[in-house]
């Protein structure tokens, strides 16, 4: 009884007509991967640059103006927007800070905003980059843009929501400050 049985299954074993389907059953499942995973990783290094790009240029316009109000500060966001373009998700978060040091080089706000807002007090005290720490009777511009990253295709996890962050110290290019108004 045994003997028949195994003899029903011996044509299927011989027979090799499915195995270029079989093989492609098993390849799909990691191609498809490594394709959607190219994928984010060049949609997310599309999106750092524009993080940098837009920090760059709203530090760039704010150092070439001589003062900034509320509405001016509004249109250097709307370039920003111009910039980052079709980033999904929330929008970024632009912080410009002003900072002037003493002649003994403790720095302090002159004036900062995060958006149009304000993010720190005048006269709130700052640390500086490493690499501008104690320079004395100096004033800068810091532009800051955050930016969380989540990829369209993490159904497994693999990427998670990454943290793009890039500043950019500038100094006034119209006189040696600039006035907030």
């Amino acid at each position: 009884m045994e003997q028949p049985r195994r003899a029903r299954f011996l044509p299927f074993l011989r027979d090799r007509r499915g195995a270029a389907a079989v093989e492609f059953a098993v390849i799909l499942p990691v191609m498809l991967l490594f394709y959607l995973g190219t994928f984010e990783a060049s949609q997310a290094i599309i999106t750092k640059r524009k993080v940098t790009n837009a920090a760059e240029t709203v530090g760039g316009i704010v150092a070439r103006s001589s003062e900034m109000d509320a509405t001016r500060m509004r249109n250097v966001l709307l370039i920003s927007d111009a910039i980052i373009g079709s980033v999904d998700g929330d929008p970024p978060e632009i912080t410009v800070t002003t900072v002037r040091t003493d002649a003994k080089g403790v720095a302090t706000v002159d004036w900062s905003r995060r958006g149009t807002a304000e993010a720190a007090a005048k006269g709130t005290p700052y640390r500086l980059p490493d690499e501008l720490a104690g320079l004395a009777d100096a004033y800068f511009v810091l532009a800051t843009v955050r930016y969380a990253y989540t990829p369209a295709f993490d159904f497994v996890g693999i990427f998670g929501t990454m943290e793009f962050e890039r500043r950019f110290t500038f100094r006034p290019r119209k006189g040696t400050e600039i006035a907030w108004k």
